[in-house]
């Protein structure tokens, strides 16, 4: 349990530690009615998609274009 804790604690620490030094532009547009922030590299959707608050919001540009959206961004 200990080592799961400790393993989970660094994960995060790692994402969080990535995409803060992680250099990317992004703008807002809007999908469907619902506002979408777009990054142009994939490391800042990830560490936004841990945190609850940003679920479904945070796109990449590559997804976008793609039209492969989260769940939580289709209306």
């Amino acid at each position: 349990m200990t080592r799961q804790i400790i393993l989970t604690a660094t994960v995060l620490g790692a994402l969080v530690a990535i995409g803060n030094s992680a250099s990317a532009e992004k703008h807002v547009t809007q999908v469907n009615g619902k506002e979408l922030v777009v990054h142009t590299s994939p490391v800042p959707v990830v560490v936004h998609r841990v945190f609850p608050p940003y679920l479904g919001k945070h796109v990449s540009a590559r997804q976008l274009k793609a039209g492969r959206l989260p769940a939580g961004s289709r209306r």
